[in-house]
């Protein structure tokens, strides 16, 4: 099968959280990530000028309640496409340590992505070794920003309103706007992320966020993480390393 550069642009994270995953040949996997990192990010100068936005002092303390430094929990990722009446649904779970992070599905499909600050890795089963996807930096940001919260106000311009608990993202480059409309970090109640199902513990420190991105033809991916616990075991560090 051969995608063009179009199509995948248009559904990224859909193609890294699944499709990638489903991929059976790591060549063919390259060739995905390759077709992504191909173009360079063009500057742009726009700016967001909204009657709601907040102070910057708002947006800033948003930025830090997003930031996850060290933490794991559970993930439930939902795509919408606006020919489907029902949402493509996978699950796993998560563990971010500064710069790094695991994005492990479970259902219905085991797949692992292992991102680093200068790469990223995956593998399709644990006794696998993990198989590099791409050593651009720059492509490794765009995924940190999903999977860790830790916002790069370069790449994008920040917004948010009074009465809520989310940072709107828009894209300033040119790759990201073919990539992305918008992305929205939200921090939400357990009565919200439980609509999707994401589990909860008796831990009165977990939290739970809600991502939402919105491709260029306009179909959105949610993914509702619930951070569980940022105690860290042995094993968590382990899973951080290539094996």
């Amino acid at each position: 099968m051969i995608l063009s550069s179009r199509s995948i642009y248009s559904s990224f994270i859909w193609v890294f959280l699944l499709v990638v995953s489903l991929l059976p040949s790591p060549s063919m996997a390259k060739e995905v990530v390759q077709a992504l990192t191909q173009e360079t990010l063009e500057p742009t100068n726009g700016t967001v000028s909204s009657a709601n936005s907040l102070p910057s002092v708002r947006v800033t303390n948003l930025l830090e309640q997003l930031a996850i430094n060290q933490g794991k929990g559970q993930f439930v990722q939902q795509k919408h496409f606006s020919f489907m009446s029902v949402p493509i649904t996978s699950t796993g779970n998560f563990i971010v340590k500064g710069q790094s992070a695991l994005w492990q599905t479970q259902q219905p499909v085991f797949s692992a992505l292992l991102l680093t600050s200068d790469a990223i890795y995956r593998r399709l089963s644990l006794d696998d070794s993990y198989q590099l996807l791409t050593d651009s930096a720059e492509f490794s940001g765009i995924l940190s920003t999903i999977f860790t919260g830790k916002v790069n106000a370069d790449d994008w311009l920040l917004n948010s309103s009074i009465d809520s608990d989310c940072l709107e993202l828009t894209p300033k480059s040119g790759q990201l706007k073919q990539l992305f409309q918008q992305v929205d970090l939200c921090l939400v109640s357990e009565a919200k992320a439980n609509e999707s199902a994401v589990k909860s513990s008796d831990d009165s420190q977990v939290q739970f966020r809600q991502i939402t991105l919105t491709d260029s033809n306009g179909d959105k991916t949610v993914i509702t993480m619930t951070l569980s616990s940022d105690i860290f075991l042995p094993s968590d560090s382990k899973a951080l390393k290539r094996k």
